[in-house]
């Protein structure tokens, strides 16, 4: 924590310097003039946490219905301003909206990503209404005494409470670091050249840093983002026995690959579910939308639980890109199980 806030404070001090270097160029913030082909957006909105949570559900739900009435996409997006300011017991929070409505104007002009876009989109609203829902349940007292009770746990007893060595030579790097900047930012500050200098060496350092970014996210595997597994020309889940499925799924596992084993896992239970008939094969089918699939009528409502767990975990480690481990895939299993994936 330590060294994150001292991060922090060699991000000012570089924040600082770029504001007291324009200014003393005769510089001054301003807003550029929108482009003739920009489009008003509504503007921003003050809400309490309540109607936060409140405008959460309703774009929830409104993103629901655009599986059959995709038309709506453009209405949505009108209705979402580009930032909202949460007002609550611990301050007050900007939350930007430009990725969401980004998604719906992509989702309304690409009708071949749609598949894709609209169960991010719907991952992306339900995990921001569950972190409301999250900040709005009272502190538990208690909350000390329980991680004390787990942290005295067999599974524990390697943990150290105190810094390790290695932490101790980060701590002593970033504060030789901060007092190198500090003592740098002194003497640019003293000689104009130096401080142009210094100036375009970050203006370049970031432009770098982003073209970097910009590489290795364009070289990314085409399997990181979501597509379904056509092994063999399957067209659909059933297509390949569930007992196939997971098979794959521990092979992966026993390579270490514990994002494709949870990812082949899930693929698993909608390959037995469909193939007892839960619901009628369809390859363009999302995840939350064989969630929805469930009918009373079709026996299949105690398994619908331990789906909707798989289904998160699964497009948290897949659509959410988390880190996957033993224990992911190890839920994944438990589940399948209650499914009756045995």
């Amino acid at each position: 924590m330590r060294c994150t806030i001292r991060l922090a404070g060699v991000v000012l001090s570089v924040f600082s310097f770029l504001l007291s270097f324009g200014a003393a160029n005769g510089a001054t913030p301003h807003r550029g003039r929108p482009d003739p082909g920009y489009v008003s957006s509504p503007s921003d909105v003050q809400l309490t946490l309540a109607q936060y949570q409140s405008e959460l559900s309703r774009i929830d739900q409104q993103l629901k219905s655009l599986v059959e009435h995709p038309e709506l996409a453009k209405d949505l997006r009108s209705s979402i301003p580009e930032e909202w300011e949460i007002s609550t017991s611990s301050g007050t929070f900007d939350i930007d909206n430009q990725d969401i409505r980004s998604r719906l104007e992509r989702y309304a002009e690409r009708n071949a990503d749609r598949g894709e876009i609209l169960p991010e989109l719907e991952f992306k609203v339900e995990s921001q209404l569950e972190g409301a829902r999250e900040f709005d349940r009272p502190t538990d007292s208690s909350a000390h005494n329980k991680l004390e009770t787990i942290l005295q746990g067999r599974e524990y007893r390697n943990l150290s409470r105190s810094p390790s060595p290695y932490d101790i030579l980060k701590e002593r790097v970033m504060a030789l670091v901060m007092r190198l900047f500090s003592k740098l930012f002194r003497i640019a500050s003293a000689h104009p050249r130096i401080s142009k200098v210094l100036l375009w060496v970050i203006i370049a350092s970031v432009i770098l840093g982003f073209a970097v970014w910009m590489y290795f996210l364009l070289r990314r595997p085409a399997g990181d983002e979501y597509s379904f597994p056509r092994d063999g020309g399957a067209l659909f889940p059933s297509s390949k026995p569930w007992q196939e499925w997971l098979r794959n799924a521990h092979a992966a596992a026993e390579r270490g690959d514990w994002r494709d084993a949870v990812h082949l896992a899930y693929w698993c239970s909608i390959s037995y579910l469909e193939s007892t008939g839960v619901w009628k094969p369809d390859r363009t089918r999302t995840p939350r939308e064989y969630l929805r699939s469930f009918k009373p009528q079709t026996g299949a409502g105690g398994r619908r639980e331990p789906l909707e767990a798989l289904t998160w975990r699964f497009e948290s480690v897949w659509y959410a890109q988390q880190a996957a481990s033993l224990d992911d895939f190890q839920f994944s299993l438990a589940q399948l199980d209650k499914i009756g994936c045995r």
